[in-house]
């Protein structure tokens, strides 16, 4: 089956690719997750299909990229203490 997954790197860059797996959900997550740790990057989501994926740097001219917002400096491997499990 033909996934399209997103990752962030080491440095906190988000990343897609077009990633091949099996139909179960559940075992495409985790082969992917382990493929993508290999080179130190988190798997942020997977989306049945080949899509086009689309991240600020498609939107902001290279000059303005020193200006990010709030948003862009968030790093998903943080966690502040205000964090809730949904149930």
């Amino acid at each position: 089956m033909i996934y399209t997954a997103i990752f962030q790197g080491p440095q906190g860059q988000m990343i897609n690719s077009r990633y091949t797996g099996p139909v179960d959900r559940k075992q495409a997550w985790l082969e992917a997750t382990k493929m993508a740790a290999i080179d130190g990057h988190c798997l942020f989501a997977l989306v049945s299909g080949d899509h086009p994926v689309y991240f600020y740097e498609n939107f902001v001219e290279e000059n303005a990229m020193s200006e990010r917002s709030e948003t862009q400096k968030h790093d998903l491997f943080e966690s502040d203490d205000d964090v809730y499990e949904m149930t």
